[in-house]
């Protein structure tokens, strides 16, 4: 578990990083630059860009993570594993130019009359989608030679400083509106070209295939898996992004980028998650494959333990700071109150079971979270559809957060019964208790005058108060080694 920490943390660091500017640019762009409509404009797009840039691996993101153990070999250049993901990505974007030419007028003129800035700007879908799809092949890459950071900086540090310098440019009217377009879906296509880049300066980007290696029983392995992972990608990234896309198409654009900025919120929560699920894919499919069981299982026990602790303060500090935060947002958002809110309880609940995806994913079961995923794509479909109509935004975000309970529910139960392992125990509920406890004492407060000297006394009261409970109760091992090195490096303790 230390290396997954260790690498966790800091890829948490650069996301945490990364979230600051992508909070500095959400504040500064949508209290000074656009309208709703225009940062729905940007959000739909990109939220469009990861389902088709995802969808165009046709599943080779999964082949990576679960069959490149098979191909691990520095010194041969990795069989040339990385040009079997590039090939199948190049003949899935060809697929996806296709259904662009044949669809995107039709999609255009629909959205006409709620969302013409969709229809005008839809265009950008296709380099989009190349750049995503080459990043993600990358990034699926990079996490299994094991630099597991790279991904991080550049998507979450590199691409929030290039839209945030398109934002300062556009505030001071050297570009247009169109021009800041342009300098946003350039920036998050750069995200793929960068990668390329890193690989090869790390001696990475081997593209040369090894013919004779690629035996019959690989080359259908590796279809096997690329079939289920193609379904599994694709029903993931329908649950994540559906509710965006169905928010525009019942409520309009200014409500997607109400929506899309609420949402944004709620996800700092998610981070680390996202961190350690980076670090633990490998390493989970290595252990796998020498069946080492016992790591598995510690790895499940301590990522849902600590997850739960990090999301529990995370989403506390979120909540009990809300009214301030969107007293610094335009009045119009302030409708995404309780969005944070059901989108926030969704990912906690998300942490609270670990890796448990990753370990279904990578194992021999994998087919096993296809079937779970299509089930959730129905739910998060038929939920929207009746919950929006009926409670606007909010209930995109209940419909969000009942799918995440649903969904993981399946998932424990399933990993209980084949492979026995069941991570909880009581001292689950005492990192609840203490979160309770946390939000109760600091939510009684009466509201500062000023938003940020508020924002500030509730936080340092959560923090001081959380972290002292979770170290005193002596919860989790991990965080309580980690401190004390920390306060051994500034001589605090021997």
């Amino acid at each position: 578990m230390g290396i997954v920490i260790k690498q966790a943390s800091r890829a948490a660091i650069f996301s945490y990083l990364g979230a600051a500017l992508g909070f500095l640019t959400v504040w500064y762009v949508n209290r000074n630059l656009l309208s709703p409509e225009q940062n729905g404009l940007l959000n739909l797009l990109i939220s469009i860009t990861i389902m088709s840039g995802s969808l165009g691996n046709l599943g080779f993101t999964g082949v990576i993570t679960r069959m490149f153990p098979h191909f691990r070999s520095k010194e041969k250049g990795h069989h040339g594993f990385l040009f079997y993901p590039l090939a199948v990505s190049l003949f899935g974007f060809v697929v996806f130019i296709i259904i662009y030419v044949l669809f995107a007028d039709d999609y255009a003129l629909r959205n006409q009359e709620k969302s013409k800035l969709l229809s005008e700007y839809l265009f950008y879908l296709v380099p989009l989608t190349f750049f995503w799809s080459l990043y993600n092949v990358f990034d699926a890459y990079s996490r299994s030679v094991y630099h597991t950071t790279a991904g991080v900086f550049i998507k979450e540090v590199l691409l929030r400083i290039f839209v945030l310098i398109g934002a300062y440019c556009y505030y001071c009217n050297w570009l247009t509106f169109a021009q800041f377009v342009f300098v946003y879906c350039a920036s998050f296509s750069s995200v793929g070209i960068i990668m390329a880049i890193y690989l090869w300066w790390q001696g990475e980007f081997s593209i040369k295939p090894a013919w004779a290696f690629l035996t019959p029983a690989i080359k259908r392995e590796m279809l096997y898996v690329a079939l289920f992972s193609v379904i599994t990608g694709l029903s993931s990234l329908l649950i994540s992004t559906i509710d965006k896309i169905i928010v525009n198409d019942k409520l309009g654009l200014s409500a997607a980028g109400i929506f899309a900025i609420a949402t944004y919120f709620g996800s700092v929560i998610h981070i680390p998650s996202r961190s350690i699920g980076r670090i633990s894919s490998s390493i989970i499919a290595d252990a796998w494959k020498t069946k080492d069981l016992n790591s598995i299982r510690n790895i499940y026990h301590k990522t849902c333990l600590n997850q739960l602790i990090i999301g529990s303060f995370l989403l506390i500090g979120i909540l009990t700071n809300i009214d301030s935060l969107f007293t610094l947002m335009p009045k119009e958002y302030s409708e995404g109150k309780y969005v944070i809110l059901f989108v926030g309880l969704g990912y906690l609940i998300d942490m609270a079971t670990g890796v448990n995806g990753i370990i279904i994913a990578t194992s021999s079961f994998f087919r096993y979270d296809t079937y779970f995923m299509l089930l959730l794509v129905v739910v998060t479909v038929i939920s929207n559809l009746i919950l929006i109509p009926i409670f606007g935004l909010t209930g995109a975000a209940l419909a969000s957060c009942i799918t995440y309970f649903l969904f993981n529910l399946l998932r424990y139960i399933f990993i209980w019964k084949k492979f026995g392992f069941q991570p909880y125990s009581f001292v689950f509920v005492k990192v609840i208790l203490v979160g309770v406890i946390s939000f109760l004492l600091v939510v009684i407060l009466p509201h500062l005058t000023n938003a940020y000297f508020d924002i500030l006394l509730r936080g340092s009261i959560v923090t001081i108060f959380f972290w002292s409970a979770i170290v005193g109760l002596r919860v989790s091992k991990d965080i309580n080694a980690i401190l004390k090195k920390l306060l051994s490096n500034y001589g605090l303790v021997r």
